[in-house]
């Protein structure tokens, strides 16, 4: 059986779950509000996952579809960390017995790691199963109270903090796309030497980037809230991208255009803009 099938297995029952969470829970809360969450807890992962296996390398993912196992960890991630914790995260947090299901959600996870290993789909390098245990915890735990207070205070830093990890999802998300699809890769010498691979040193480069850009975006949309100034994140990605690759450091591939770069960035960026203004908004007293 191909490796990819778990993987994908996962991430189906996980938006399974999801949907029949959200629908079940839309009477006592707002759709929209619960979608929030979701890409919050998404973003939040990612950037987790950044730091332990981006930076760290303390796991591998075999999902078989690629040679190279930078371009296997990209996709494992992907498919897990935008399904699985934030799946279970609102399941958690829209539960009257949230303990209980927190508890459950830190079994399931720590032998789902066991298993996958067993199963040679999912290697450790340094990383242990106690580790697994005590983030999937944490997380659910960091989930809870975050969504509380998301709810009560849907203003000022709790806000801003909110949809930064929502815009590091919206607007990531092209970049691990298209380098997987062989368009387009960021390379930096130093980088490349450091890390020794192109998956890795191309991700390393934009997700730095974005953390910039998301930061950027967020005060343009959360923080001066006048709706010109949503104009300026658009300006910011269309002078980064060109002058990415003036000095070469974004490089297209196999026909790919610098153009259908720039749309799908500015798509993503007005998709998050939208979302921002629509959803989450401040209760009337």
């Amino acid at each position: 059986m191909q490796n990819i099938f778990w993987f994908i297995s996962i991430a189906i029952i996980s938006l399974v779950s999801t949907a029949y969470t959200i629908y079940m829970k839309r009477d006592t809360y707002k759709v929209s509000t619960l979608l929030v969450f979701y890409f919050y807890m998404a973003g939040l992962t990612w950037i987790c996952e950044f730091t332990v296996l981006g930076l760290f390398n303390a796991y591998s993912y075999k999902t078989g579809l690629f040679i190279d196992p930078w371009a296997q960890n990209l996709l494992g991630h992907l498919l897990l960390n935008t399904t699985f914790y934030p799946s279970a995260a609102i399941i958690v947090v829209t539960s009257s017995r949230r303990h209980a299901w927190i508890a459950f959600f830190t079994a399931l996870f720590t032998f789902s790691d066991y298993l996958y290993v067993h199963l040679g789909v999912y290697d450790h390098h340094w990383w242990r199963y106690y580790m697994t245990f005590i983030t999937v915890s944490v997380l659910m735990v960091i989930a809870y109270k975050w969504f509380d207070r998301m709810n009560q205070r849907r203003y000022g830093l709790t806000r801003a903090i909110t949809f930064f990890f929502v815009a590091m999802l919206i607007i990531h998300t092209p970049a691990p796309i298209l380098l997987l699809l062989e368009k387009q890769y960021y390379k930096l010498d130093f980088i490349n030497n450091i890390c020794g691979n192109l998956y890795l040193s191309s991700i390393l480069i934009i997700f730095f980037y974005h953390v910039i850009e998301a930061f950027l975006l967020i005060l343009f949309t959360c923080v001066l809230k006048k709706w010109y100034w949503s104009i300026v994140p658009f300006f910011i990605s269309i002078v980064a991208q060109s002058i990415f690759v003036k000095m070469n450091i974004l490089i297209m591939e196999g026909g790919w255009n610098f153009a259908w770069t720039l749309i799908i960035y500015e798509i993503f960026i007005a998709i998050f803009i939208l979302f921002e203004k629509n959803t989450l908004k401040p209760r009337l007293n």
